[in-house]
């Protein structure tokens, strides 16, 4: 799967709606984009909600869509829709505009890729 398909997923993400959204969207549940074909297909991939940490902190899983319009992001999907692409930590208290949540998803995907 190619970073830029990943990084136009990334810049695409309202950090301030998602980190505003985590902390009332229960565990493996949807974050961005909002659920329907149309968005799947033209996002890629997915972000879902992971574990919360305490103190306001959770998790922010990156999937891949099964009906994902690039076609490398949807065989992987199709392999295994719930495997794991990208983690980190967001912290709204600490980071409201969720730069370092940010940060840490494109580090974790390029660790996973190599």
């Amino acid at each position: 799967m190619s970073k830029s398909t990943f990084n136009d997923f990334r810049k695409a993400i309202d950090w301030k709606k998602v980190l505003k959204k985590g902390s009332s969207t229960p565990h493996g549940h949807r974050l961005f984009p909002s659920r329907t074909p149309t968005d799947d297909s033209a996002y890629n991939y997915r972000a879902d909600k992971g574990a919360d940490l305490g103190n306001g902190k959770f998790e922010v899983i990156i999937q891949a869509n099964k009906n994902a319009e690039n076609k490398a992001v949807r065989d992987a999907a199709n392999k295994n829709s719930h495997a794991i692409h990208a983690k980190a930590v967001a912290d709204p208290a600490n980071d409201p505009e969720g730069s370092k949540v940010d940060e840490e998803l494109f580090a974790d995907w390029d660790a996973r890729k190599k």
